[in-house]
């Protein structure tokens, strides 16, 4: 007759036989510095919404995960989720690192409101991307700077907000999904005259 023991320990360590930390449930490390040439792939999931637990059954506190889907455009704003790490507060998805600003007002363009004028479009990506490829004769760089903006969104990745604008001036508004605006010119602008664009990142 055959016996068999086993041992359990209150903390693991994976990736080597060395003791793991005593104030950790979980030690990964390869070398005896605690130190690694490999990472910690978390479980990649493509959630809906900050506030639907799914593909969870129910949101569980302290859940983390790297989400790989965007919500779609039916989705509400403000639940509204793209790729990359997410933790679960107990109620909705939480976004890391998420101090950053996801907003910014897009730079100066002219508009020509010499003449009334209907169904005028303005390609508003295009000329923010203009702005910041380094292909305009008027863009200037620092010595040492790269050749242009490191990191420019691509069209669909940005939202497209008019937040306000002169409506003595501009009326019949819209925007394409793609940041292409079309509006009517009324009247001539005046020294008080604006119109206000907001991008987002989804």
């Amino acid at each position: 007759m055959f016996g068999s023991s086993l041992l359990l320990q209150a903390q693991v360590t994976i990736g080597s036989s060395n003791v793991p930390d005593p104030n950790a449930l979980l030690d990964l490390h390869e070398n005896t510095d605690k130190s690694s040439t490999k990472g910690l792939l978390l479980p990649r999931v493509s959630l809906q919404a900050t506030n639907l637990a799914t593909p969870l059954t129910t949101h569980e506190r302290g859940m983390t995960v790297y989400n790989i889907a965007t919500s779609p455009n039916s989705v509400d704003p403000k639940y509204y989720l793209s790729p990359g790490f997410y933790y679960n507060d107990g109620t909705k998805w939480v976004r890391l690192n998420n101090s950053y600003t996801n907003w910014f007002f897009m730079p100066s363009v002219s508009f020509d409101t010499s003449a009334d004028a209907t169904g005028q479009t303005k390609d508003l990506y295009a000329l923010y991307k203009s702005q910041f490829d380094g292909t305009s004769p008027t863009f200037v760089k620092s010595a040492g700077a790269p050749a242009s903006v490191p990191y420019i969104p691509a069209a669909d990745e940005l939202f497209y907000y008019i937040t306000s604008y002169d409506a003595n001036v501009f009326s019949n508004i819209s925007i394409t999904a793609n940041g292409v605006m079309t509006y009517d010119v009324d009247a001539a602008a005046t020294d008080c005259s604006y119109i206000n664009i907001v991008f987002v990142l989804k």
